[in-house]
């Protein structure tokens, strides 16, 4: 398998299994969140909050597109790591659960706090503005559902490394090996 092939079915593969987790434990699991909505989250993030949920199935479809991509971009990113330092394969399932908790604290961190899908419903417009949003961010736990669902901290952690992170990894590895 080359490199291309390992991003792509990496990717793929990640975005999957993250996104039936999503639709899952979004879903009947606790919010009872539809699977629009679900995308319509993803979609936010660029168009924001309003414009996704008026959108209906394009949007839904917008936000879809969005995740496979990001889950392909994390794909390149980890392919990229491992193609400088090899010894990341050789301790496969360690570096992708690493690898997925950084993504779960870039998404959680940095990524959604910046995107239009944030508390402020717009992209930070200067630094000033991004480096208070980031600063909020790390001050508070993101990702949990509070009292009311408090395992979806440990679940969106879960998702992050073994959904994403370590499947990555593995599909990068069979990369390397061949």
């Amino acid at each position: 398998m080359n490199k291309l092939m390992a991003v792509l079915v990496g990717g793929l593969i990640a975005g999957v299994l993250d996104i039936i987790y999503a639709f899952i434990a979004y879903g009947p699991l606790s919010y009872g969140v539809t699977p629009m909505q679900v995308l319509h989250s993803v979609a936010a993030g660029l168009i924001g909050r309003d414009a996704a949920r008026a959108g209906e199935w394009s949007t839904a479809l917008l936000g879809l597109g969005l995740h496979f991509l990001i889950a392909i971009g994390m794909a390149a990113v980890f392919v990229a790591l491992t193609s400088v330092f090899r010894f990341m394969t050789k301790q496969v399932v360690i570096w992708g659960l690493i690898y997925g908790l950084i993504l779960y604290v870039a998404m959680n961190y940095v990524v959604v706090p910046l995107s239009a899908a944030g508390a402020n419903l717009h992209f930070a417009s200067s630094f000033a503005e991004a480096s208070t949003r980031l600063r909020d961010s790390f001050s508070e736990v993101q990702g949990g559902g509070g009292e009311q669902y408090p395992w979806l901290l440990a679940g969106t952690i879960f998702a992050h490394t073994v959904l994403v992170g370590l499947p990555i990894a593995l599909v990068a590895q069979r990369a390397q090996q061949d």
